[in-house]
């Protein structure tokens, strides 16, 4: 072996090694230390990038849990004061099936009916004052509560919970349906084709298909509604009311008889006669109806006549006068009902190429919103008693037949209805026959504000612009919808004028409830049936009445007769609740013993929505238990697989830091020995 001192290759061998032995006690010395096998990328970089992936899914599932356990909470305080409700319920209940006992006087039912209006106050101020982190959850205003009980973006968990308060309680189901008014589509000749007219959203017809009114068959119309649009289901009902209180009685030598149309446009008739009574009547119209139609007696004692999925029902009636209280040769035309598959509201709107005819043919307006109800112009007659009933609730006497009285009749009883009116208008202003590009410019008077129009806008855009620049002195608002625009506001009316430099323009008022339309013209064309909008004034909308519900439910609304309809504009319950309505809780009195009779049916129907409601809520707590427990063992068992990735195995630790220990103390004493060889090299230079 050769002996050399520039490079000493033992002792670079013996560093080497002696740095190696190092390395791994730094590395056993930090893993004990921390605990943890993975301390950087470096260690293990897929490693690490599995274990962070797992540590965001590990703490988003210990988010969900606590997430989920304040949805049980939530849940809890609500059923708690729903439990308390259900007491008071109760409690009402017993005092209204005491009150209607023939052995009380007028002085012992007042006494109960102290205690009823004090139990409903209770009720109220439950259903109020009922929070969970700062929201109130029994007055309708909550909404839909989201619980988000997963890792990942949208794994959730939804529910409602109804509204409780006196205003609301009693009046039946909250499973909203949408119903028109009595449609006049199959009379006449309306076309419709895809993207005219929108449920939720949807085209009522496909691509190519068509549906005319007067050629094709309403059951073709329903048809098309139920193939093209998901969610929903269409169908039609039918009724004819009695206006007066009739006797029933129909000799054998006269004929009540009922024509139904069904969808198929076939005509079915039933014939009744040698009736005593307006139960034997109805009785009778149901024995011989064979499901078609449904006879009943309202509250008031007046005959009704319904039927579903039908065209109409017309009503020829022979008996003596005052003997059924239906007008002979009344015809109750169908109205279309649309119901969602999952109790959500449903939405009818024009499409892109839909007009407001076209819906005011199918019995709806420009706007269908659950919990609002927008009227059509009301007549100049004011309200007599019985006239109009609200949620159950009857609306008293109008100082006159003027919109604003009527407005303040129906708010006087809006504690016990929970429903707002107020005045509103829409009209619509349609440019299609001119191009925009050649309107002439202006000044408009909109409800008395000038509107100043630059001459040939580059869009509608800019048009509505203008007029909701000035919203704030009009009440109006304007958007563009294709070729025309929407004036809307809650205001008894829309009036629109120009000034001489914009009269060579011209305007058409066509009805359509309180909803009208201004058709355009260029100057020079026959504007024979058009109005010239020039100064002064033209009313192109009178105001209607516009319901709304306070908590958003659905809004019941019914009137004595077709008479009492016009003095209102309101059409019998055009947002409504699947199930009968009733009056609230609010308006329960058991002061005599016809009203203990109504209220035992009113509490009854508070009781039931109680019941759904506590029951809904119970089976989402128990939903969210199992979901907690899912979760926690997802969660265990993927913080085990990064246990297994990310912590040292201190038995293996160990062993490797004893070892390294013992390798650095022997690479240490061999480094010292391999260092001093070269000493022995001196040897041969003495």
């Amino acid at each position: 072996m050769a002996l050399i001192i520039n490079t000493n290759t033992a002792s670079l061998n013996a560093q080497r090694q002696l740095m190696s032995s190092g390395a791994t006690l730094d590395r056993s010395t930090e893993r004990l230390s921390s605990g943890m096998r993975v301390n950087s990328a470096k260690d293990d970089a897929a490693g690490l990038a599995i274990a962070n992936r797992m540590t965001s899914q590990v703490r988003g599932l210990d988010q969900a849990v606590r997430n989920a356990n304040d949805g049980v909470s939530l849940i809890q305080t609500a059923e708690g004061a729903l439990a308390e409700t259900t007491n008071i319920l109760q409690r009402m209940r017993e005092l209204a099936v005491q009150s209607s006992n023939g052995i009380y006087s007028n002085s012992d039912r007042a006494t109960l009916n102290a205690e009823s209006k004090q139990l409903v106050a209770e009720l109220d101020r439950i259903a109020k004052s009922t929070s969970f982190n700062g929201q109130n959850l029994l007055d309708g205003k909550l909404g839909n509560v989201s619980l988000q009980v997963g890792a990942e973006a949208n794994q959730t968990i939804s529910f409602k919970i109804a509204a409780t308060d006196a205003k609301t309680l009693g009046m039946g189901s909250t499973s909203v349906d949408l119903m028109g008014a009595a449609t006049t589509v199959i009379a006449g000749t309306t076309k419709f084709k895809e993207g005219d007219v929108l449920i939720n959203g949807q085209s009522i017809m496909a691509a190519g298909e068509t549906w005319t009114g007067g050629t094709d068959k309403m059951e073709k119309l329903i048809e098309k509604i139920n193939k093209n649009v998901n969610g929903v289901t269409a169908s039609t009902v039918a009724e004819v009311k009695s206006s007066t209180v009739g006797t029933g009685i129909v000799t054998s030598a006269q004929t009540f008889k009922v024509d139904v149309v069904g969808l198929d446009g076939q005509t079915t008739s039933i014939s009744v006669n040698n009736t005593s009574s307006l139960k034997e009547l109805a009785e009778k119209l149901n024995a011989g109806g064979l499901g078609k139609i449904s006879a009943t007696i309202s509250d008031e004692g007046k005959l009704s006549i319904t039927a579903e999925n039908v065209t109409s029902i017309t009503v020829t009636d022979a008996a003596a006068a005052g003997g059924t209280g239906i007008t002979s040769a009344t015809e109750g035309l169908a109205k279309l009902v649309l119901k969602a598959d999952n109790g959500d509201p449903v939405t009818v709107a024009r499409g892109a190429s839909g007009t407001i005819e076209q819906l005011g043919k199918l019995g709806f307006k420009e706007n269908n919103t659950a919990g609002t109800i927008e009227g059509t112009k009301v007549d100049a007659v004011a309200f007599a008693v019985g006239d109009l009933k609200i949620n159950g609730v009857a609306v008293g006497v109008s100082n006159s037949g003027g919109l604003a009285d009527k407005v303040k009749a129906i708010n006087a009883v809006s504690d016990q209805t929970g429903v707002k009116a107020s005045a509103f208008s829409s009209a619509v202003l349609d440019f299609s026959p001119v191009q925009v590009t050649t309107l002439a410019g202006g000044t408009f008077g909109l409800n008395g504000v000038d509107v100043t129009i630059a001459a040939n806008p580059t869009d509608l855009s800019a048009v509505a612009a203008n007029f909701n620049a000035v919203t704030d002195k009009t009440g109006v608002t304007a958007t563009v919808s294709g070729t025309r625009i929407l004036l809307e506001g809650n205001v008894a009316q829309i009036s629109l004028g120009m000034d001489a430099t914009g009269a060579t323009d011209a305007a058409t008022a066509l009805a359509d409830g309180n909803s009208a339309v201004a058709k355009w013209a260029e100057a020079g064309t026959d504007t024979t049936t058009s109005t010239t909008i020039a100064a002064g004034a033209v009313t192109i909308a009178n105001g209607g009445i516009k319901l709304t519900s306070e908590s958003g439910n659905p809004i019941s609304v019914s009137h004595k007769d077709t008479a009492a309809a016009t003095k209102s504009g309101l059409i019998d319950s055009n947002s409504l609740a699947s199930g009968s309505f009733g009056a609230a809780i609010a308006s329960v009195s058991i002061d005599t013993q016809a009203n203990a009779q109504k209220a035992i049916k009113v509490i009854d129907n508070a009781l039931t929505t109680i019941n759904d409601t506590r029951a809904s809520l119970g089976a989402v707590n128990n939903r969210l238990d199992f979901t907690v427990s899912n979760l926690s063992s997802i969660s265990e068992k993927t913080t085990a697989a990064r246990s297994r990735i990310m912590d040292a195995d201190f038995a293996s630790e160990t062993a490797s830091l004893s070892r390294a220990t013992v390798l650095q103390q022997a690479a240490t004493a061999m480094l010292a020995q391999a260092n001093q060889r070269p000493q022995n090299v001196l040897s041969l230079l003495r």
